[in-house]
């Protein structure tokens, strides 16, 4: 099957039906996935604490909740991607995807006013709302071009930044919520923001289709994946982004694991005062996602943007292990090492997204863009277990020096391997 298929007559950058209308769909657009955002990462950030607090968890039973996080991305990622490029619909699917996460989380809810909360129950919560992040993730970006935005790169850039303060702002106030209001309440309040993205998706008035697919006949699901993969394989920037992806995601999650060990044993930092750095980080990253299609506005190519922003991402993450000297140096450390790879991260998000528009096309969205997440996340889970082996064999500090020259590793790579342009079979 030939990778290059035709894109429709508008290309989804353009706008199809710009104004008043356009606007009123992207605010409404906007504040729906805030809150679905909103709602996931404060029933995540909450989960934990219940599972502890209430429910006496153990690191047995916690490490049952992480791997089950895992399993959507790892098992089902893949398959969920050719057949999310197959939604004609996308806003439905996205409606149905609020309300199954609603009924997962009023069902936790449920339990917890009976007292029959488990930690399966909350396991089984945690599989149900990374499956829904699976078709989200892969479909709003689809779906904002069906809006008619004047700007649709800007567009992206303020969803983007609006679900990063919104991820921070759940994130802080995800424990003390729990601790207030207890699982009952906090789970059944949560049901609310999920109801709010799909009223928001309901009163959108843009038409609810995607460009129609040329019909040579509906090839099957292993065939599509083939296809897919085949994409990614055949294009030089994205076979390195995902060399690199697997191997940075290997670093971060190994620099995870030893973070805290480091920063409060190692050198010193104060209980207090180590979540701060994460709420400045998060504000930069929003920054990040705002200045990034200004960027690619005045001209500046997507690819471009990939190729500088993620080395400068693995050099920031250097100067974590440089941290010393006294809480003033440790926390500047820990704000740069956090902060700045977010911001060039969420820059490259953005050039991401305009690279598989420009140069690949709508069409393969959501199977790239899930097995990217699933080589992540199995990257992500061997990198804690490198994380701790390196950490206990050389100490920390030098076990995140590891994981920082794999980081600096890719990016030298990936900037080698991803100069050449993508061939033209390819290209939509």
């Amino acid at each position: 099957m030939s990778v290059t298929t035709d894109r429709p007559a508008t290309a989804p950058d353009g706008p199809q039906h710009a104004g008043d209308g356009g606007r009123r769909d992207l605010r409404l657009f906007l504040v729906g996935q805030v809150a679905s955002v909103f709602g996931t990462t404060l029933t995540s950030a909450a989960v934990s604490l219940i599972a502890v607090a209430r429910l006496g968890a153990g690191a047995r039973e916690m490490s049952l909740i992480v791997v089950a996080g895992t399993l959507p991305a790892l098992l089902f990622g893949p398959l969920c991607g050719v057949l999310l490029d197959r939604v004609r619909r996308p806003r439905r699917a996205l409606i149905t995807a609020d309300l199954v996460a609603a009924a997962a989380v009023a069902a936790c809810g449920l339990a917890a006013a009976v007292d029959v909360l488990t930690v399966a129950w909350l396991a089984g919560l945690t599989v149900v709302l990374n499956s829904v992040g699976i078709v989200v993730e892969s479909l709003y970006f689809s779906h904002l071009h069906a809006l008619g935005v004047d700007d649709p790169r800007t567009a992206r850039g303020k969803l983007q930044s609006s679900e990063m303060l919104s991820r921070s702002i759940a994130n802080t106030v995800g424990a003390p919520i729990a601790a207030a209001l207890g699982a009952a309440l906090l789970f059944l309040a949560d049901v609310f923001t999920y109801l709010i993205s799909a009223c928001c998706l309901m009163l959108l008035k843009a038409p609810d289709t995607r460009a129609p697919r040329e019909d040579t006949g509906r090839p099957g699901v292993l065939r599509e994946f083939r296809d897919g993969v085949g994409v990614i394989r055949r294009h030089p920037l994205l076979s390195a982004f995902t060399a690199y992806l697997f191997l940075s995601a290997l670093a971060t999650s190994g620099i995870t694991t030893q973070r805290a060990v480091f920063l409060l044993d190692t050198v010193g930092l104060p209980v207090a005062l180590y979540t701060l750095p994460a709420v400045v980080a998060t504000a930069v990253g929003a920054a990040g996602a705002l200045y990034a299609p200004r960027l690619l506005a005045r001209g500046v190519p997507p690819r471009t943007v990939l190729l500088w922003g993620l080395p400068a991402a693995a050099v920031s993450t250097a100067v974590l292990p440089l941290a010393g000297g006294g809480t003033p140096l440790v926390l500047l450390a820990m704000v740069l090492s956090t902060a700045l790879p977010l911001l060039f991260g969420a820059a490259v998000n953005i050039a991401l997204v305009g690279v598989i528009n420009d140069e690949i096309g709508d069409q393969y969205f959501a199977r790239i863009t899930t097995l990217l997440g699933s080589v992540s996340t199995l990257a992500a889970t061997l990198g804690a277990l490198l994380g701790g082996s390196a950490g206990t064999a050389l100490g920390v500090r030098s076990g995140i020096w590891v994981c920082v020259g794999i980081d600096l590793f890719a990016a030298v790579v990936l900037v080698l391997v991803a100069r050449r342009p993508a061939p033209e079979e390819v290209r939509p």
